[in-house]
């Protein structure tokens, strides 16, 4: 029992010194009703946001560096009772033809995908970052609460394909899932305390490890719809009126072959354990190879951190200079709150926009974000960040990069 302690402890630990957080993402949408006959497009971003971990922190995990004992501190200062994080990078390339398909209705062509996706997110308490980062020795004599910690990293790549509107703009598209890897860790109950010499842990956990399987290239197969549904609304003259866009991605599951499963349901004591030689190179397989931990490898089906958002876009060959975009974001999954977004889109003249926008919720809390598009008669390029404080604030909560490349031919 004393091995699967150090182990479920080990895991938990070395899981969140790995890790910072990342966030959501997307350009708003520009919505364009002009034909085309071919259309190539790039999309990418790379996105961090958490509701604790500032960017004097986060940074050293990003660009490297060494995290002092005053950071540590300084951080887990402000760290709260509960905190969350996201961290995610996705970048996706994409085919639209311009040539009709159905006789009957000719504004329907097809189209072809292909996404690399990678998402890690949880939520953690102050006594957890303690630990990992300060060690036993401030909780010496003390009570650490660590249930309803949550971790979970994932990557898999989606290839497929679909139908598109040419003259709306509308989708939909089915696609293969193909995970590449997979871990995740949930403490449903649990607390550790020390004596006040460190050698002597008391400990109630209820506990559960999952991970994909050490087989080479994918480790299973799954499917996803994504969609994107344009809808008009308000008479042309009335004073309020735009098109309402509903979009999704990443819709459906994946089935995970032979996975690995650990579960810790106990209560215990021990002594002579050293915390710190838990951060030993190759500690965790060390472990297990010596303490031969038991697991339960079977089939295991995932949900996928699917992505919806409903709300209103900018359109492109509007009369207006000035137009609102406002709506609500969601991923699906445990650690993410729904986003509030509203923003204003300027664009002084037609091959040339920008816009500025507010965001609360996700994985953080407020972030202010700007974009800027530049159009061609053939090529849109947008570039864009969910939080340009955080890109010159070491104070701040998160960063975002986003990228979009469009050719039409």
């Amino acid at each position: 029992m004393r091995k699967r302690i150090i182990y479920i402890i080990s895991v938990l630990l070395l899981f969140f010194q790995t890790i910072t957080g990342y966030a959501q993402e997307l350009l708003p949408t520009l919505y364009d009703t002009l034909p085309f006959n071919n259309e190539i497009s790039l999309h990418g971003n790379i996105f961090e946001h958490s509701t604790s971990l500032n960017n004097e922190f986060a940074r050293k995990f990003m660009f490297g560096g060494e995290i002092s004992k005053d950071l540590s501190k300084k951080t887990y200062e402000k760290q709260k009772d509960y905190n969350r994080f996201g961290v995610g990078e996705y970048v996706s390339l994409e085919y639209r033809s311009g040539k009709s398909i159905f006789k009957k209705n000719e504004n329907w062509s097809w189209m072809i995908g292909a996404a690399d996706n990678f998402y890690i997110w949880g939520d953690y308490s102050s006594d957890l970052f303690g630990l990992a980062f300060l060690g036993n020795e401030p909780f010496l004599g003390k009570k650490l609460d660590l249930s309803n910690t949550y971790g979970r990293y994932e990557r898999f790549l989606t290839v497929g394909g679909g139908f598109h509107n040419l003259k709306t703009k509308s989708y939909i598209t089915l696609h293969a899932v193909l995970p590449i890897s997979f871990f995740d860790i949930d403490v449903e109950k649990g607390d550790l305390s020390f004596n006040q010499q460190g050698d002597e842990i008391k400990w109630n956990i209820d506990a559960e490890v999952n991970q994909s399987n050490p087989y080479p290239f994918f480790k299973g197969m799954g499917a996803a719809v994504n969609f994107g549904f344009n809808f008009n609304f308000g008479k042309p003259d009335a004073k309020f009126n735009g098109v309402l866009n509903i979009t999704g991605r990443n819709i459906g599951f994946y089935y995970l072959n032979d996975a690995q499963k650990t579960t810790i349901r106990t209560k215990d004591v021990f002594s002579g354990f050293a915390l710190d030689d838990l951060f030993k190179e190759n500690v965790l397989e060390n472990l297990k190879d010596t303490f031969q931990i038991e697991t339960v490898q079977k089939g295991q089906t995932k949900l996928l951190p699917g992505f919806i958002q409903i709300g209103k876009v900018a359109t492109v060959h509007s009369s207006k200079k000035l137009q609102s975009i406002f709506g609500i974001r969601m991923y699906l999954n445990r650690s993410y709150k729904p986003m509030l977004y509203a923003g204003i889109h300027y664009q002084p003249f037609e091959q040339f926009s920008l816009g500025a926008q507010g965001t609360f919720g996700g994985y953080g809390n407020f972030r202010v974000g700007l974009y800027a598009s530049y159009h061609l008669e053939n090529l849109l390029i947008s570039i864009g960040t969910e939080d340009i404080l955080g890109a010159v604030l070491r104070s701040q909560l998160g960063h975002s990069i986003l990228l979009k490349v469009t050719w039409r031919f």
